[in-house]
């Protein structure tokens, strides 16, 4: 049985959200079937209405890095929870590579070879960091993206238990504006509390496309948004907030190749390190017996997972960012996603088994219940005040000192070679939607920092002026290189 006086000790909550990946695609071959990891008999046809077509199983990943970037906007994910035939009642998770096949228009169109890749699921030997850490500590086999779309709005889940009806990738005037909602984010509830926190980022943050959040990202003097070269020696100093959001390296100017958040187009490797790092720091240092480490992704990134997602709590707020007509109610979260809850009260081998327990199913949502819980905040929407928390992963009366102080580095002979560049990573290709938001939210920052409105028209002619690659590299930099220089 958990020990929930267990969560009083919780005096920090530090959490890291990756990009893109599926429970099933990262940890499936981690759990036992009976337990809902892959069995290794689920498959998926090329054509789910075919059934003499062709037919691929799942099996071990063949690269660290994927050859293109799977669909996972909106209607990707409709295709991929239902197949060609569209929504209709129980998902039956049958169309992950009939959506790989058919991507949207303009998209490159891969082989059936490359397509495959969607329903490949790393070994555990593959993922030394995370597999070593879902063994030692807590894993919730019914944590589900909050949506059945994208980054962005799922994102938006972590930080404000909404994201106010948006179900797409943005378009550019809504980044430019900044997003906001009803009521506020968790980071105005801990303020309103004087409870401290802050976030670390290695880039561009995706967060400061919240309107309040980009207000303090831009500030030269903020405190609360930190480079992630800061978090360590933040943490060996005793500058640990009391709520700590971390963003990674999405190297979104470079289509992901660079970046450590494990989006598909990324060596997943460079994720390993990261986790490795912050999992070390945490461990090591003096809040061991106080924090609460919760790992977990944005979304899957139209990978394969066989669990069918369950019907969600609707925020309850008002839906001012949704598409026109497609009225999405909010009812029913989105593809499971990997995560890793770890504490000094945390058991090894620990399973919170929400495919059998409805008291144990999660969403981004539980993060802000947990922590709501915890300091005594108000919920922010219907989701969070309903959401279960994660006081489960607590289960330990007293605190743990045989926990790993240090972990293993990817062995080098896996014969799993890297990715080689995909055709829309080169420097002349265009954007893809998500580049196209960071674009967006890039200007949005230079314009807010500019004193001068007479520069806004330059601003807007350089944004203007990005078509490809190499050139939102060289403009997301630049705003990076400006952010950095002016808190010196």
């Amino acid at each position: 049985m958990p020990a929930p006086q267990n969560l009083a000790q919780i005096d920090h909550f530090i959490v890291l959200m990756m990009e893109n990946r599926s429970f099933d695609h990262i940890l499936g071959f981690q759990l036992p079937s009976n337990l809902g990891g892959l069995s290794g008999n689920e498959f998926n046809l090329a054509d789910p209405v075919l059934p003499d077509g062709a037919r691929v199983q799942v099996g071990p990943s063949i690269s660290y890095g994927m050859p293109f970037d799977p669909g996972h906007e909106f209607a990707d994910v409709q295709r991929q929870l239902y197949g060609p035939v569209g929504a209709a009642g129980l998902p039956s998770m049958c169309g992950f590579l009939y959506s790989a096949l058919n991507p949207p228009p303009a998209s490159p169109v891969p082989n059936l070879t490359d397509a495959s890749r969607v329903l490949q699921c790393f070994q555990p030997a593959q993922l030394p960091v995370l597999s070593t850490l879902a063994a030692q500590f807590a894993v919730a086999n019914g944590w589900y993206s909050s949506l059945p779309g994208p980054t962005w709005p799922n994102r938006f889940f972590i930080h404000a238990a909404t994201s106010g009806g948006l179900t797409e990738s943005p378009n550019d005037q809504e980044v430019i504006r900044g997003y906001s909602f009803d009521a506020g984010t968790l980071y105005d509830r801990l303020s309103g509390a004087g409870l401290d926190w802050r976030i670390y980022h290695d880039g561009l943050p995706q967060t400061a496309g919240i309107q309040s959040l980009r207000t303090e990202y831009i500030d030269p003097l903020t405190e609360r948004f930190r480079d992630m070269t800061a978090f360590a020696s933040d943490v060996a100093s005793g500058r640990l907030p009391h709520y700590v959001f971390i963003e990674p390296d999405y190297d979104t100017g470079n289509n992901y190749q660079g970046g450590n958040s494990m989006h598909p187009l990324n060596d997943v490797r460079r994720g390993e390190d990261l986790i490795r790092s912050v999992y070390e720091t945490v461990r090591n240092s003096a809040y061991w017996t106080n924090a609460m480490l919760i790992i977990t992704f944005d979304e899957h990134g139209g990978f394969f997972d066989h669990c069918f997602p369950p019907a969600s709590v609707p925020t309850g707020d008002d839906y001012r960012y949704a598409t026109p007509g497609r009225g999405f109610g909010f009812d029913r979260y989105g593809v499971r996603v990997p995560n890793v809850i770890i504490s000094a009260y945390t058991a090894p081998g620990t399973i919170l088994d929400g495919l059998n327990n409805p008291n144990l199913v999660f969403d981004h949502a539980s993060v802000l219940a947990t922590a709501e819980l915890r300091f005594g905040l108000e919920p922010l929407t219907d989701r969070d005040k309903k959401a279960n928390t994660l006081i489960a992963a607590l289960n330990l009366a007293d605190a743990r000192d045989d926990a790993p102080s240090k972990l293993p580095a990817a062995p080098p002979d896996l014969n799993v070679p890297p990715a080689p560049v995909p055709p829309a990573a080169q420097a002349t290709s265009p954007l893809s939607d998500n580049q196209q938001s960071f674009l967006a939210l890039a200007t949005a920052c230079k314009l807010g920092m500019a004193d001068d409105p007479s520069t806004h028209s330059a601003i807007w002619n350089a944004h203007q002026a990005v078509q490809n690659q190499q050139q939102a590299a060289n403009y997301i930099a630049a705003l990076e290189s400006q952010i950095i220089a002016q808190r010196q």
